[in-house]
């Protein structure tokens, strides 16, 4: 399929308002049937802070040397891809695949909580390292007390940092 018949294809199919409609049904599904995960990384989950954008809409032609789909060794679909972001933050994807006579054949939502959790985490400690070194410019702490906190918190931030970029 070239580009612009895929272009087509996807206005004529309506790929990313069903992606979109898709995605919530998934989502909702997800919070209620997943209550312990995301109260792991969150306290309470606000839909408004929820976004997803269109990352690829692809054609696919899979070859299947062990089985045959439809006295075919291949077969063609569409992959509609979208990021998932809590309150700006990458937390995972969607996947819709569709057949070429545009009929949703499955769908399914990655999330990747951790590394936002991981994140945030590092963020907090880096604030928090900030906070200690502006009461110790103010005389509110004692040096001796914020070196051993400073020592503390820079091993945690670069615990969390190995975790992050490794």
């Amino acid at each position: 399929m070239d580009p612009i018949s895929l272009e087509q294809w996807i206005k004529t199919h309506s790929i990313i308002e069903r992606t979109i409609n898709g995605f919530w049904v998934c989502f909702k599904n997800y919070l209620n049937e997943y209550p312990e995960e995301v109260n792991m990384f969150s306290d309470e989950i606000n839909l408004d802070d929820i976004t997803i954008k269109v990352d690829t809409i692809a054609y696919k032609t899979t070859f299947h040397p062990e089985y045959q789909i439809a006295d075919s060794e291949y077969s063609q679909e569409v992959v509609s891809i979208f990021d998932v972001l809590y309150r700006n933050k990458n937390i995972g994807y969607y996947k819709m695949f569709f057949y070429l006579d545009g009929e949703c054949y499955d769908d399914s939502l990655v999330t990747e909580w951790t590394k936002w959790y991981i994140t945030i985490k590092l963020e907090s400690l880096i604030e928090l390292q900030r906070d200690l070194n502006n009461e110790l410019i103010n005389n509110n702490v004692k040096v001796e007390e914020a070196s051993i906190f400073q020592n503390i918190l820079e091993s945690k931030i670069t615990k969390i940092r190995a975790q992050i970029y490794n």
